[in-house]
């Protein structure tokens, strides 16, 4: 007897809470496998490495994907940071994730990626928080995307435990990027060695 092929799902989420390759910690992965860009509103319930639920702990997250925000465009991929607090947040070590609600939107599938760096005064890609001086945007679409950029600040590594997010600066304004385009913001010189990561994320279009 032939097994019927299993189908795809709509969606799949994948988290990592120990990066292993030098990236942030916690992050969640969501895959739009259909041809329909949306905004996905996600509820998640952390448990910890025996499988328990920790009700007493809060999940945030960076991109603010907890709220409906993020914009996961046709095909395409929504990368996202989580931040546990309360009693017993430092047991989390996985986490159930559910689709509250999807918003259908209007926008194009991505050709390539778009990318956000933390350069250095040269405006040359550096892991440095000390030569963090700028953020570099490109956009390699043949259209203009909108994007939503923030800094952020890790706390110190303790022992095994996940690198927490201790501090989120958003840019007050999103930053309209136009087709195969690349994008430079300065930043103050007083927050220099203050931040560890730079991150973005789509948003509805108002670039015309």
């Amino acid at each position: 007897m032939r097994r019927k092929p299993r189908e795809k799902r709509p969606f799949s989420l994948n988290y990592v809470p120990v990066a292993t390759d030098g990236g942030p910690d916690q992050v969640l992965t969501v895959e739009n496998h259909t041809e329909v860009s949306v905004l996905p509103t996600l509820a998640f319930t952390p448990i910890s490495i025996y499988g328990h639920e920790l009700p007493n702990v809060v999940t945030q997250t960076v991109n603010g994907s907890h709220l409906g925000g993020p914009l996961l465009p046709a095909g395409g991929t929504l990368r996202d940071i989580l931040r546990f607090d309360g009693p017993g947040s430092r047991q989390v070590r996985g986490v159930r994730v559910e689709l509250a609600a999807v918003e259908e939107v209007d926008h194009p599938a991505l050709e390539q990626d778009t990318r956000s760096v933390m350069i250095d005064l040269e405006q040359k890609a550096t892991d440095e928080p000390a030569d963090f001086w700028g953020i570099g945007l490109v956009n390699p679409n043949s259209f203009g995307v909108t994007v939503r950029v923030s800094l952020l600040e890790f706390e110190e590594r303790e022992r095994d435990f996940p690198r927490q997010v201790v501090d989120v600066v958003t840019l007050q304004e999103d930053v309209d990027l136009a087709s195969v385009s690349n994008h430079v913001i300065w930043l103050p010189e007083d927050v220099r060695g203050q931040f560890h990561e730079v991150v973005h994320h789509l948003r509805q279009p108002t670039y015309v």
